[in-house]
């Protein structure tokens, strides 16, 4: 037979999406695999005994976040850069990007009969990995304190519930940012290194023409706005896919970016908490993994 290991978060998503490790071993057994199940939660839940190269498909079932650790592992230890993906969090902002079925029979079948398609990896700081997006500022935060709990109850509109309640705190950072001979430098409530079709359930909140594959990311600063108005501006831009329109955003496409602020930002990545950084380097390593679709 061959062998299969299966990566599941058995917390994320909601019950309706979740997929019952009953119904994946029974579907896996039909298929001729012989499974074994790694359980994770965080990236130092994997088990280290575990032989990665030995086995002929790898996948992974969680959110955003649970695909951020198990390509961050599998990156960090040299390990097979294919997976198979079954999304089953409370946004899965990637699975939209990638353009895979809501449906866990569907998603079930393409473990297995998909096609492989290479696309880009977000390097964050010569240490870390991020699939689709690295942020900070207004919103961000929200997406690794927001209870599990809530997530799975009301699943994308739980980050837009808790990021009102601090739209009347809005905080900027100073930060200078250079890419490719350009250097900018304001104060800025929310930035985003993006390789996403989706972000935080919005759809489409990017131009239409952001691809996962071309070395290039999407990289988003929104200034402070100076009234309410400019605030529904710099809104109403965002959700209508051109951010490159309005007064109040820079925006650029990039294969790498250094940003540097005067204090130590909370960064997300993926929409797990990446740490706090003064100084962040990001870099665009094109088709580093490849993921079944």
């Amino acid at each position: 037979m061959k062998k299969l290991l299966l990566i599941y978060n058995p917390v994320s998503g909601m019950t309706k999406t979740r997929l019952s490790l009953q119904k994946a071993v029974e579907f896996y057994d039909s298929q001729d695999y012989l499974v074994t199940v790694c359980l994770v939660k965080r990236l130092e839940d994997f088990d280290k005994e575990i032989d990665f190269k030995s086995f002929d498909l790898i996948v992974c079932s969680g959110g955003d976040g649970t695909l951020n650790i198990t390509v961050s592992f599998l990156l960090r230890k040299n390990l097979p850069a294919q997976i198979a993906y079954i999304p089953s969090g409370s946004t899965n902002d990637f699975a939209y990007s990638l353009g895979l079925s809501g449906d866990i029979d569907a998603l079930l079948q393409n473990t297995v009969s998909g096609e492989p398609r290479w696309i880009d990896v977000g390097r964050f700081n010569a240490s870390r990995y991020f699939l689709y997006v690295a942020a900070f500022g207004i919103f961000t935060k929200v997406s690794y304190t927001t209870s599990q709990k809530v997530k799975n109850l009301l699943g994308h509109a739980a980050y837009i519930l808790e990021g009102i309640k601090s739209i009347a705190d809005l905080k900027s950072y100073h930060m200078t940012a250079q890419l490719e001979g350009e250097e900018v430098e304001g104060d800025y409530i929310l930035g985003m290194v993006t390789n996403s079709l989706s972000i935080g359930g919005f759809k489409n909140i990017l131009p239409s023409d952001t691809a996962l594959d071309d070395g290039l990311f999407e990289i988003v600063l929104v200034k402070m706005p100076k009234s309410l108005v400019a605030l529904n501006e710099i809104v109403l831009s965002l959700l209508s896919d051109k951010p490159e329109d309005n007064q109040h955003i820079f925006y650029r496409k990039a294969s790498g970016v250094i940003l540097r602020s005067e204090e130590k930002i909370s960064w997300a990545l993926d929409g797990e908490f990446g740490g706090e950084e003064d100084v962040v380097r990001i870099e665009n390593r094109r088709k580093l993994l490849s993921i079944v679709c």
